[in-house]
């Protein structure tokens, strides 16, 4: 399964490092920035969502 992004509600913990965005390509194309603090869980459930499956 190649990689996708969300856009989703991450979990805020305290850092030394500033949140950076990463941004996803998709199979289709599309291309998805997320924070780089998105929950893993949750940006599973949403990429077979993103990518038509």
């Amino acid at each position: 399964m190649a990689p996708a992004a969300v856009l989703a509600t991450a979990h805020e913990t305290p850092r030394d490092t500033p949140d950076v965005q990463l941004e996803i390509v998709l199979r289709n194309g599309r291309r998805l920035l997320v924070p780089s603090s998105v929950d893993p869980g949750v940006l599973a459930r949403l990429l077979p969502v993103l990518e038509g499956q």
